[in-house]
């Protein structure tokens, strides 16, 4: 119940596996786990635990919103105290807003170490008598490790604390500490189990997803035809009635009986050949808008998005689905309208002149009249009804991805209940854009209505001195009932208009965001693959401080270390080397060519990344590693792996590279996760690799073992090793600190003649 208990082990042995057990969060296969002889579990004790997983996660909201999360009541003077303790209440004053600032997705505006202590300040400012910690200290420097290792002796004086740790500064001032067997390693003889064949997947022509207007075309006129026939069916089915009320020879009826019947016929078949036609060219537009969603948002990552993947799913799925609204729900059923109402009238001039007006003016008041309403109705109510559904959405997806840390923080209810709201807003908008749609589809029956009477009115006196016929009246008298049933889906229309222009305009504004960095095919890709970097300095937002500068060169087959104290702007070094930015100031040059002057793919095919919190796609193993290379083997990509040290893992899986990762799938451990991602570069072979922090989640065996595999090998490529830990600084030929007023090192740690901060 006191003092620090540290964890410790080789990489993939279970020690976050066990804290889960230990949170509850595991269901246990064996054996028991209890705290003063009770078994835990359950909410009840999850109220009396803090933690902090390996890769802590933050809710949409400010910095204050995610320290209180464990314990909304805590003062503000808590929170900096806890800020204070973890040494992040510097950085959080010199933010604009301090603790009232928004943290981006995932706390994306900090680096990696500041995210950690945030997350550690946020347990500090919970105050629960057991503390579950995995790995608080794997990406920060020496300095600021020493600062949080005091603060987790300060919370083991006040209760227990149990943390994952392969750093030994933690492990040094350890009350207890528990070493956990490496799994049972496999034959070192046992082949790696490569990847069953699988079907080919035929690429889509590209001109699949080419919209031809004339699609869209064919189906208003089909559409056009089909409520042609409605109205036809209508008003001659009138005539048959009133004309048999006076019984007349069958041979009279008998092209009215067919043309009832063709009608009737023709109205489905039309409908179902519009429907085919304009859902096919709908389909085909929504494949190209898809995509060019997907070009406009590529640019943006990851520099400037600056959205939560909730809202971005919005962008992706609703918002495109309300641009092909328009032109299917929207824009189809004017036109076919217009067409119907022209016919319809020209018809009528026909049978009776003095008619046709009121008949054109009824179905244009009616379908107009229809329209507006519905729109004025659902002006503001849509526009909320947009805005509600975006943020709906963030809501949903965030408690999807954080429904471990929601629970653990008994803050799923209170989250729970602000989708709930959101969900109410969105309902109670939707309810009154249908009191306007309700409205209009009354106004057309009113109008028709109307109109039938008029048309009533102004024929009767033809009627009366037999310049027309009772039939022919009854014709025209019931073509307005059937000019009704066209009009009503202009009420629609006009509510969905307003939904389908705020789509537009939230995708207009998110193709003409301007990305952090611009394409150009200016300049060849350089023949020579030196690397300088010269005074730059990077800045990740208009609002984001602007990073130290800094000047590096690497030769080809050099090995050059980066540390720092966290926030000093390494990983900024490593995104300006791949263009996830341009430089503020200063240049970034690949051989002779400014990377400003090359093409990003061509920046991306010299220069690979393996950042310090990879991603794992739902799909299998090799086709994880084979996304760096699609056209590899099997057995390139077992070789990738096994020099990355993943080869007797993989092969105790049970369907080795056919082993499907990701969500929903096999889970992955830190350290498995960042030597798959190295496995990726490997597989690449890239003349520059640029690694960020690729040793913070092994253990120390481990992760020496992978520095040798990736320094050693003096080929023509060159390496970036940013680390805040010892491991591999002895292999690379140079360190640059960016440290204020650091020295460039040599590669045995003492300072290089003549050198300063590059």
């Amino acid at each position: 119940a006191r003092g620090v208990t540290v964890v410790t082990g080789p990489s993939g042995c279970g020690k976050s596996t066990l804290l889960d057990a230990l949170a509850g969060l595991l269901p246990l296969s064996a054996g028991t786990v209890t705290a003063d002889g009770a078994p835990v579990g359950g909410p009840e004790w999850q109220r009396q635990v803090a933690w902090l997983p390996q890769r802590p996660q933050f809710v949409a909201g400010t910095i204050a919103d995610n320290l209180r999360l464990g314990r909304p009541e805590a003062t503000t003077a808590a929170v900096w105290r806890a800020l204070r303790l973890v040494a992040l209440e510097e950085r959080v004053r010199a933010l604009s807003h301090g603790l009232d600032t928004t943290l981006g997705e995932d706390g994306t505006t900090l680096s990696a170490g500041e995210r950690a202590r945030l997350a550690l300040a946020r347990v500090v400012v919970a105050d629960r008598p057991w503390v579950l910690l995995d790995e608080p200290t794997a990406h920060l420097d020496d300095l600021t490790e020493q600062v949080i290792t005091d603060a987790l002796v300060e919370l083991g004086r006040r209760g227990a604390v149990v943390v994952v740790a392969h750093r030994p500064a933690l492990v040094d001032v350890a009350d207890h500490r528990l070493e956990l067997p490496a799994p049972p390693a496999p034959d070192p003889e046992l082949p790696i189990p490569l990847a069953r064949a699988t079907a080919e997947v035929e690429p889509v022509p590209a001109a699949d997803v080419v919209l031809p207007r004339a699609r869209f075309a064919v189906g208003t006129l089909l559409s056009a035809l089909a409520s042609a026939c409605g109205v036809a069916l209508t008003a001659t089915a009138g005539w048959l009635i009133v004309q048999a009320s006076t019984h007349p020879a069958v041979l009279t009826m008998l092209v009215a009986i067919v043309g009832v019947r063709t009608f009737g016929l023709g109205r489905p078949v039309l409908r179902y050949a519009e429907r085919v036609r304009s859902h096919d060219a709908a389909l085909r537009l929504l494949a190209r808008r898809r995509v060019e969603v997907y070009d406009a948002i590529v640019p943006l990552t990851p520099g400037r998005l600056g959205r939560r993947r909730g809202d971005l799913l919005t962008a992706v799925v609703d918002d495109v689905d309300g641009v092909v609204d328009r032109e299917l729900r929207v824009r189809m059923p004017w036109r076919s309208a217009a067409i119907v109402g022209a016919l319809v009238a020209a018809v009528a001039a026909l049978v009776h002149p003095q008619v046709a007006p009121v008949i054109a003016a009824g179905a244009l008041a009616g379908g107009a009249g229809a329209w507006w309403l519905a729109r004025l109705g659902a002006r503001s109510a849509e526009q909320r009804t947009v805005s509600a559904r975006a943020a709906l959405s963030a809501r949903v997806v965030e408690v999807a991805q954080l429904a471990r840390e929601l629970r653990m923080w008994q803050a799923a209810d209170r989250v729970v209940g602000e989708v709930a709201r959101c969900s109410d807003r969105l309902g109670a908008a939707a309810t009154r854009a249908a009191a306007g749609a309700s409205a209009a589809r009354a106004w057309v029956l009113a109008v028709a209505g109307a109109t039938m009477a008029l048309v009533a009115a102004v024929a009767a006196p033809a009627v009366a001195d037999g310049t027309l016929s009772g039939p022919m009246m009854a014709l025209l008298v019931l073509t307005p009932l059937a000019l009704a049933e066209v009009a009503a889906p202009l009420a629609e229309s006009g509510a969905l208009s307003v939904r389908t222009d705020a789509a537009a305009a939230r995708l207009a504004t998110l193709e003409h965001t301007a990305p952090a960095v611009r394409d150009t095919v200016a300049a060849p890709a350089p023949t020579t693959h030196d690397v300088l970097v010269d005074r730059v300095r990077g800045q990740w937002g208009q609002d984001a401080p602007v990073t130290t500068e800094c000047s590096l060169t690497l030769a080809p087959g050099e090995r050059v270390g980066m540390v720092g104290p966290s926030g000093s702007g390494k990983s900024t070094v490593a995104a300006l080397l791949v263009r996830f930015l341009d430089p503020v100031s200063g240049v970034v040059r690949h051989g002779e060519v400014d990377l400003r002057d090359l093409a990003l793919d061509d920046v991306r095919r010299l220069t690979g990344y393996v950042d310090d919190d990879p991603h794992v796609f739902a799909t299998t193993l090799a086709e994880n590693v084979r996304l760096a290379r699609p056209g590899a083997g099997d057995q390139e990509v077992a070789t990738a792996l096994a020099r990355a040290g993943l080869g007797g893992w993989v092969a105790a899986l049970p369907d080795g590279l056919d082993t499907w990762l990701g969500d929903g799938h096999a889970g992955l451990s830190g350290g498995e996760r960042a030597r798959l991602a190295i496995a990726r570069s490997i597989l690449a072979d890239q003349p520059v690799l640029v690694l960020d922090e690729p040793t913070a989640h092994l253990d120390h065996a481990t992760a020496t073992q992978l520095a040798h595999q990736l320094l050693e090998d003096r080929g023509t490529r060159a390496v970036l090793w940013i680390t805040h830990s010892d491991v591999g600084l002895d292999l690379v030929d140079r360190v640059i600190d960016l440290a204020p007023a650091p020295l460039e090192l040599d590669g045995r740690g003492g300072p290089r003649q003549g050198t300063r901060r590059s």
